[in-house]
């Protein structure tokens, strides 16, 4: 019966989806594979199928591009992460169970099931192609059979950062019935298999601007670099380490080890990462945009063009329709925010929401230079509120000094409500950056989702130079210096230029180059040491947290702002911020309650307490299951319809 469900499956939506593409295309009916592969128009309909899946209820549009992965880390925090372990909460905690309603489902309508389902429609895509597209003469068709090679690809590596070992699956189930019930597979044999498509998927995929049609200079749409970024970010997990079970059947041991043990192999893999990395910076150097902000504000204005941006790929969303990006990683902007702000912020359909839960870590606030350029726009102080400011005084006479164009004191408006260092949001996504008129359809406004930036092809090549943890530094001929690739990093950022490479600065510049973006959670787990990081970075926290220890680590216990009044936005931002570095613990030289200065204490709440404390600022349940629990189970659901071929490790009950 399930053999037969699945090839009705395949049948139905291999090549077409039933519901309207996220991307905005009509699906083709259901055909003969000769048809449909020797048609560069019905071709792209079936790769649209593919992108379909990602702007499903609880995949990509609502889950994995909303905070529901890769939080808790060392730089960054969910604030559901609380302590009555609801089901999301319990996702950043590192204390996920068998079963979870935000990320399994008995209908199949959760990422296991959807990530399978784009392995399987690639994998009629390319056994379609292959066959049938004349892929040798035409490059159009060539370009698809590439793009679906990187989908596989990608499909792959996602199952790999959340599951570990997977079921290998690289023939469709209408050619080999047995896939139905594949068996979980050790993750090298999918590496070792990537390692090959994501080549072939960077020889036949040209340069953006050389593809046809609507991938053209599409940068939602798989080229030559992101099939070459994907294969260095897959080769610097393959090389480096990982929650390994003792064996692959071994439902309980488990250890932190290499991937690959063999040093040779080791050096291999990140010559192949160095090379690969090394020809897009050859060939698209133009990418790195002068400002860091500039990438930002592209993504929340919805720019597409390739040439234009610093992102190599990015994940389409459908404007207002699908992709809650903002939703969840953007500022939070209270109720009456959403319902009347004015300016640029967008307005909220009835029942809008802005769950806005994405924060970066304390420690990080404090580990930016002063100087450093991305801390104003990795973060934000505060929330959008609009009401007459009394979250901020009391006292109408006190708001004509702190909002200056309120004369009466009492006016509602829009302002950035200061927060306490607990929830400082992340900045990078912002709905103040949106393009006038933007739409926004209840909780979607349709942000794409940004998955690889040009700033992360240079610190990989600079890892990968190095030899990455191990030290297997490979030869390095591409005459391309790695530390210059860091230092036009930190040259943008206006920080000094390191005078040399390691492991260690490499760590710490991806932190503060990369925050927020849904990649540190998976660096730490490749370089064998998130376990070290949470617990040395909790025992941080709790010492920001008591006032003598605070003190020792030359931090203060206040932030000092005045209100600018921004007329593009139509509200008032924080600015003249002082308290946020190490050093400033005494009142800013200027200080004046009347000329508008404000001062508010960060650490502590009348109606929290210590905003850091255990109980409000959990990081994770416990030190032994920050390794047992890295990876998710796989669910109960699919367990019970895998006939025996799929279990899980690492003590999973």
């Amino acid at each position: 019966m399930k053999y037969s469900k699945l090839l009705w499956l395949i049948a139905a939506t291999a090549m077409m989806v039933s519901c309207d593409s996220f991307l905005g295309n009509e699906s083709p009916s259901a055909m003969d594979a000769s048809t449909v592969f020797s048609s560069a128009n019905t071709t792209e309909q079936a790769i649209y199928g593919v992108y379909n899946l990602m702007g499903a209820n609880n995949s990509y549009r609502n889950r994995l591009a909303c905070g529901f992965q890769g939080y808790n880390t060392d730089i960054e925090y969910s604030t559901k992460s609380t302590s009555d372990k609801k089901a999301d909460q319990v996702l950043m905690l590192y204390d996920l169970g068998l079963a979870n309603t935000n990320v399994s489902s008995a209908k199949g309508e959760d990422i296991w099931s959807y990530l399978n389902t784009m392995i399987e429609r690639c994998n009629n895509i390319i056994e379609g192609l292959e066959e049938y597209g004349n892929v040798e003469k035409d490059a159009e068709m060539k370009a698809f059979l590439g793009e679906a090679y990187f989908l596989r690809s990608f499909a792959y590596l996602e199952q790999i950062k959340f599951w570990g070992d997977v079921p290998a699956r690289f023939v469709s189930i209408a050619k080999d019935g047995e896939g139905v019930n594949a068996k979980k597979t050790d993750r090298n044999v999918i590496y070792d298999q990537l390692r090959i498509d994501l080549k072939k998927a960077a020889e036949y995929l040209p340069w953006s601007a050389e593809r046809k049609g609507a991938s053209a200079n599409n940068v939602g749409r798989a080229n030559k670099a992101a099939a070459l970024g994907l294969l260095a970010r897959m080769d610097l997990m393959y090389a480096g380490k990982a929650v390994r079970p003792l064996t692959i059947e071994d439902p309980e041991g488990y250890s932190v080890r290499y991937n690959i043990e063999d040093a040779e192999l080791r050096r291999a893999v990140y010559q192949e990462a160095l090379e690969a990395c090394a020809e897009i910076i050859k060939n698209e150097d133009y990418k790195l945009a002068a400002d860091f902000a500039t990438p930002f504000h592209q993504i929340c204005e919805d720019v597409t063009a390739y040439d234009k941006m610093e992102h190599i790929w990015v994940m389409p969303f459908a404007d207002g329709a699908r992709g809650q990006v903002l939703n969840y990683n953007a500022p939070k902007l209270s109720t009456d925010a959403q319902t009347t702000v004015g300016g640029h912020l967008p307005g909220y359909t009835t029942g809008g929401s802005s769950n806005g839960h994405i924060c970066i870590s304390p420690a990080l606030v404090y580990a930016f230079d002063k100087k450093d350029k991305r801390r104003a726009v990795t973060f934000v102080t505060g929330q959008w509120e609009y009401n007459n400011g009394e979250g901020e005084s009391k006292s109408d006479t006190a708001r004509t000094y702190i909002f200056p164009k309120d004369t009466t004191g009492n006016a509602d408006k829009l302002y950035q409500k200061h927060s306490q260092i607990g929830t400082f949001y992340l900045g990078k996504f912002r709905y103040e950056w949106m393009a006038e008129g933007r739409s926004v359809s209840s909780t979607d406004e349709g942000i794409d989702f940004p998955v690889l930036r040009y700033a992360d092809i240079l610190l990989m090549f600079a890892e990968a130079s190095l030899g990455g943890i191990s030290g297997d530094a490979p030869e390095n001929t591409t005459g391309l210096d790695p530390l210059a690739q860091v230092n036009k990093l930190r040259a943008r950022a206006g920080v000094e230029n390191l005078s040399a490479l390691n492991m260690e600065n490499i760590m710490q510049e991806r932190a503060f180059e990369l925050c927020g973006e849904y990649v540190r959670k998976y660096d730490l787990m490749r370089w064998g040491n998130l376990k070290e990081k949470m617990v040395a970075h909790q025992t941080l926290i709790r010492e920001m947290a008591k006032f003598d220890t605070r003190h020792a680590l030359n931090i203060g216990d206040s932030i000092y702002y005045k209100y600018r009044f921004d007329e593009q936005i139509g509200g008032y931002v924080m600015d003249s911020i002082w308290g946020l570095c190490k050093g400033e613990t005494e009142r800013p030289a200027t200080f004046n309650k009347l000329n508008g200065w404000q001062a508010k204490d960060l650490f502590y709440s009348d109606t929290k307490g210590l905003v850091l404390s255990e109980t409000n600022y959990p990081l994770f349940v416990s030190e032994e299951k920050l390794e047992s629990r890295q990876y998710w189970p796989i669910f109960s659901s699919s367990l019970a319809s895998s006939n025996g071929t799929l279990w899980n490790n690492y003590g999973y009950k």
